[in-house]
């Protein structure tokens, strides 16, 4: 691209979301300034570069915004002669043309345009760190940066990660619950649909032909669903997500699409399904046709009826006697809703915890550790006379960031950035207690506790770095830790830093000034209040609210499901049992107090399971799937606990209730007799 673009001698090449942002064509002209160089060009053409994928003014802004900000790209020819002679003047310190005519004879300014950027490529299997050595003591490099470092990259390539995460996680969770409703729906209609294999197996129907309907019924079902599920998937969450992931990211013609792990998904879905379902009928297969016209009559072991006519089961009332009994009965259908129901409670508590959690990261960074109202970002040729005059007005508390390098004891390089503080209280520091602490150690740098983490530090240790565009490394001593949600790097005071030899020129100054209405100040490259800076990073964290509110939606279907299944299953086979009660003169009042009273105790211990595991699964998430440059942690609110906790308990009682109501319909002759 670069050069082909030097062979032309006139056009730009402009942006295509800046050039449709702003109804901009090609053929079309626009003007741009460059320094003290305006130019007035013909749009050439309208162009996307991998390079700026993730284009930002600086990195005062989180968002993009296409309207105002856009790239553009010129030959280098389109440069006039009069513009790099008065820079080359400039810099020898000449003001005389004559002199310059002197110094400079033949003076061809081609040779003189400078360049920011070199592009540097080398094989796998070069040492990498070693070409990093030698070009770093030539003169005119001031920083050499991996393309993994650069912003396109690695925001880009973060979003693929966390999203690899959440997928892996989730599609897991999602498929293992779905295949647990697949358990209890099928053995429901196997076990409703009992006396009709008894008739085949009588009629004369081999235990294969009849398998093959009951696993033609799972697979034809869960094939028709897994397309449904990829159609969908593609269509509409897909579009969904690939949509919002567009507004931060430059790529063209972006859209979901389906690759081979999708299609791996749909066939694992359907065979997993027939398999089950395969498994489920097995079990009445192995009967003999008469036992199989039979309604199943619950298994009864006499050391098992033992154990609630002693010590604290002898005070149970009959009803709970009666529950106790049947849950020891029947394992694997009581562990089945157990971990259905633990699981739903699980994956509502884990996407109410994320919103929590995003919620608390929020407050932390811009109501308690930011503690301004506005940041003033400074130009970068700023002079100390100017910078005294801003502080005149808008107060002495600064900060410098510095773009920093880091060498390991193994040679590794590692691009990050130094925060130099000088902001008094209007930038705060907490430790990993959610403590304020004061940072005012001038012997050596503060640290994150995640950044220590990932690189092995520990309190003592020293960290070489170098700053970029300066060769010169330093070793300087850790002499303590911070917390920091979204920047995990190294901080110091203003008076270490001078201690190091260097100048302290600040680049930021907060204020709590009011600047309303002030779109730009004199010397100052930008102007952001904090609620601005807020709604950044809200809006950022926009689609994972987007992924939480279609997890709770799914988690609470799925959970409705499973409970149903799991209430009807038990339903059908208590319904012999109920029939004998009722013939006893058991009320159908005191029966649904039985019925319900073990959905309840199921509930319950899956909801006291669930809660807990949703927070290791927050927290696990938040460790394995966030950005490395993160630091959120989980902060769940008692309130989540409570709604996740009622909110499974209803949609159980619910159920419960709603299925009870058919006791009263139970024919007490025909469920009885069936058996004769």
């Amino acid at each position: 691209m670069a050069r082909n673009l030097i062979k032309v001698k006139s056009g730009a090449w402009l942006d295509e979301f800046y050039a449709k942002e702003n109804n901009l064509k090609v053929g079309d002209s626009i003007k741009f300034k460059y320094d003290t160089l305006e130019l007035e060009e013909e749009i050439a053409g309208i162009i996307n570069v991998p390079d700026h994928l993730y284009d930002v003014k600086d990195a005062s802004e989180l968002l993009p915004n296409r309207q105002k900000y856009g790239f553009v790209y010129v030959s280098s020819n389109e440069i006039p002669e009069k513009y790099i002679k008065e820079m080359v003047m400039k810099k020898a310190g000449i003001t005389d043309e004559n002199i310059f005519e002197l110094a400079f004879p033949n003076f061809e300014y081609e040779k003189y345009i400078p360049y920011n950027y070199l592009m540097v490529d080398v094989k796998e299997n070069v040492d990498v760190n070693k070409v990093k050595d030698e070009i770093e003591p030539l003169d005119s490099c001031l920083a050499i940066i991996d393309i993994e470092d650069t912003p396109s990259y690695s925001m880009y390539q973060g979003e693929i990660d966390e999203g690899k995460g959440y997928v892996g996680i989730f599609s897991g969770l999602f498929i293992f619950i779905a295949m647990l409703s697949v358990v209890t729906t099928m053995t429901r209609v196997i076990k409703r649909q009992r006396v009709q294999i008894g008739v085949l197996k009588a009629l004369g129907f081999s235990n294969f032909k009849i398998s093959l309907h009951y696993i033609g019924y799972g697979f034809f079902v869960s094939f028709v669903a897994s397309i449904c599920g990829m159609l969908l998937g593609r269509y509409f969450l897909g579009e969904v997500f690939i949509n919002m992931e567009m507004k931060y990211f430059e790529v063209p013609n972006g859209k979901a699409i389906l690759n081979l792990g999708c299609y791996a998904v749909a066939v694992l879905t359907v065979v997993l399904t027939s398999l089950i379902t395969y498994f489920t009928c097995r079990k009445e297969l192995k009967r003999s046709p008469a036992e199989t016209l039979r309604l199943e009559l619950p298994k009864v072991k006499k050391g098992s009826l033992n154990i609630t006519t002693k010590g604290i089961f002898k005070k149970m009332s009959f009803a709970s006697k009666w529950n106790f009994r049947d849950v020891v009965r029947n394992k694997i259908r009581t562990f089945t809703a157990i971990v259905g129901t633990a699981g739903s409670c699980m994956l509502v508590v884990c996407a109410l915890g994320m919103l929590d959690s995003m919620n608390y990261f929020i407050k932390l960074q811009f109501e308690e550790l930011y503690n301004f109202d506005y940041k003033l970002s400074l130009k970068e040729d700023i002079t100390n006379e100017e910078i005294a005059e801003l502080e005149n007005i808008y107060g002495t508390n600064t900060s410098k960031t510095l773009g920093i390098e880091i060498k390991d004891e193994n040679g590794e390089r590692k691009s990050n950035n130094a925060f130099v503080y000088d902001a008094g209280n209007m930038v705060r520091f907490q430790n990993d207690k959610a403590q304020f602490i004061d940072i005012s150690n001038d012997s050596g740098i503060y640290v994150t506790y995640k950044f220590a983490e990932l690189n092995g530090y520990k309190l003592g240790d020293k960290v070489k770095w170098h700053i970029y565009g300066d060769n010169k490394y330093y070793e300087t001593e850790i002499v303590g830790f911070n917390k920091d949600p979204q920047n995990q790097n190294m901080t110091m005071t203003k008076a270490f830093y001078n201690s190091l030899g260097l100048e302290y020129i600040p680049d930021t100054i907060y204020t709590s000034y009011d600047l309303s209405g002030s779109e730009s100040i004199q010397n100052v490259e930008t102007v952001q209040d904090i609620t601005t800076l807020k709604n950044s990073i809200t809006e950022m964290l926009s689609m994972m609210k987007t992924m939480i509110v279609i997890i709770i939606v799914v988690a609470a279907l799925l959970g409705v499901i499973i409970i149903y299944n799991m209430g009807v299953l038990s339903y059908s086979e208590k319904q012999y049992q109920f029939s004998t009660l009722k013939v006893l003169g058991f009320s159908d009042k005191k029966i649904k107090r039985i019925f319900t009273m073990q959905n309840n105790w199921i509930t319950i211990l899956s909801i006291i399971l669930g809660l807990p595991v949703g927070n290791f699964l927050t927290d696990w998430l938040f460790k394995v799937c966030i950005d490395d440059e993160y630091d959120f942690g989980v902060h769940i609110n008692l309130i989540t606990f409570v709604i996740s906790a009622v909110g499974t308990f209803v949609i159980s009682y619910l159920t419960s209730k709603l299925l009870a109501r058919k006791i009263k319909n139970i024919d007490m002759v025909s469920s009885l007799k069936s058996n004769e």
